[in-house]
């Protein structure tokens, strides 16, 4: 018999929050907040990136160190910490977690302007990486009990925002700083803002109650980091969200790492003009992409959501080959424009992809959740994208390769074709999970 409309109030399987629910005004200020500290620590992150060649120099390091400081050291770190302080952040204070994180890793920008050598701003990148990896998973825990279902893809796009304002950000003041002054005092401005992040965070941003009432009502407990990820790996669909994400990642943290420089090489220009242009361009290009994958894939879902990851999965097929193509211009403009369309298809994923595990992981398990896959995004893709187009590219060098960089950059558009069919294929699991008699179809009935 179906129930009266008071009482359909049904979510992402009976988790308690109202699939027509629209969030409230403390829901929009705690949302802005979290993309505010998301901006912040994307300037952070992406820092090195424009300031590479300045740091190349300074330092004496090769195309793989620079690989090794920009991917791997950070990556790694950053991955593997975020995976305790994921299930950390599932059973404490998500706002105070934050908080102390935003000291952490500004402090640590900050002393990366005093390295030395490549070990000492290895070291200073890896303390950046421990205080960031507790940002995602812990926001989109908030965001997860703030947010109906109904609403979640765009809210978690708008966060997700918040790393292309910081890349726009961090490219452009940083490329300009740099040529003003050096690349030491880039980082000791930009680290400091987070200071007052943190008081604001710790002033005005409330703790949310966690919503998985009926959990709560059966005295459940916070399930440990193995139970999470045997849920995980249990799920086709979301393995192969995983595989491809991690993929996908690979071709973007080289790109992201080793773009700047391959323009400076390729096209003769200074820092503050690439990173104003360039910059950009590359935000410019995510921030319309992320708010388009939200609401597209938000749309999308209503018709069931094995479409919206299938949305994802078409976007990265079609960015490869302009990717390729922008990588072959030796028209500066032109390489802007391909940039700009393939950057966009490739920022589709973001909204679909979290959703898509809020949907299938209970509440409770969000913020381990979404750390593992941040292990696998991290851990693989952002570790190796960097070192591998860095050896590559010193590989080809010594070979006697005058375009050693831009081959090792084609040679990375591989993974990226390789990703988009393991969206596909987690579409089509979801699909196949979402028909009568499947199991998501029979614990929505």
């Amino acid at each position: 018999m179906a129930k009266p409309p008071s009482e359909q109030l049904t979510s992402d399987h009976g988790r308690g929050l109202a699939l027509e629910t629209a969030p409230t005004m403390v829901a929009w200020y705690s949302l802005g907040v979290l993309t505010l500290t998301h901006v912040l620590s994307f300037v952070d992150r992406k820092l090195p990136f424009i300031l590479a060649d300045s740091i190349k120099q300074d330092l004496q390091l090769s195309d793989t160190q620079l690989g090794l400081v920009t991917g791997a050291m950070f990556a790694i770190v950053y991955s593997t910490m975020a995976v305790p302080l994921g299930a950390l952040a599932d059973r404490g204070s998500r706002k105070r977690i934050i908080a102390a994180a935003v000291v952490v890793w500004s402090s640590l920008t900050a002393a990366g302007g005093l390295a030395q050598n490549f070990w000492q701003l290895g070291a200073a990148r890896m303390g950046v990486a421990v205080g960031e990896a507790v940002l995602t998973p812990a926001a989109n825990s908030i965001i997860g009990d703030l947010f109906a279902h109904r609403y979640r893809a765009r809210a978690i796009a708008i966060y997700f925002m918040g790393a292309q304002v910081g890349i726009i950000s961090g490219l452009t003041f940083g490329g300009w700083i740099n040529e003003m002054a050096d690349w030491r005092m880039v980082m000791f401005l930009l680290g400091a803002p987070g200071i007052l992040v943190t008081l604001l965070i710790a002033l005005t941003l409330r703790e949310p109650q966690r919503v998985d009432h009926a959990a709560r009502s059966r005295k459940e407990a916070t399930p440990g980091i193995a139970s999470v990820v045997l849920q995980i790996m249990r799920q086709p669909t979301l393995v192969h969200l995983l595989v491809a994400s991690a993929l996908a990642s690979i071709t973007n943290s080289g790109l992201q790492a080793f773009l700047p420089s391959h323009v400076i090489r390729t096209f003769h220009m200074g820092t503050t003009q690439i990173g104003l242009t360039y910059g950009m361009t590359l935000g410019m290009a995510g921030l319309i992409g992320v708010l388009l994958g939200g609401v597209g894939g938000d749309w999308l879902r209503r018709k069931g959501q094995w479409k919206a990851v299938a949305f994802v999965g078409a976007g990265e097929a079609l960015a490869m080959p302009l990717i390729v193509l922008a990588l072959l211009m030796d028209s500066y403009p032109a390489f802007l424009v391909l940039l700009f369309v393939s950057m966009l298809l490739g920022a589709l994923n973001n909204g679909p992809t979290y959703a898509t595990f809020h949907s299938l992981m209970k509440p409770n398990t969000h913020a381990t959740a979404i750390a593992f896959y941040l292990l696998f995004v991290g851990g693989l893709g952002l570790a190796m994208g960097p070192i591998i187009t860095g050896m590559l590219s010193d590989h080809m060098a010594s070979m006697g390769s005058q375009a050693s960089l831009q081959s090792a950059l084609l040679i990375l558009m591989i993974p990226k074709l390789w990703a988009a069919t393991h969206y596909i294929l987690s579409a089509l699991n979801l699909r196949k999970r979402e028909r009568p008699g499947g199991d998501l179809a029979r614990s929505s009935a």
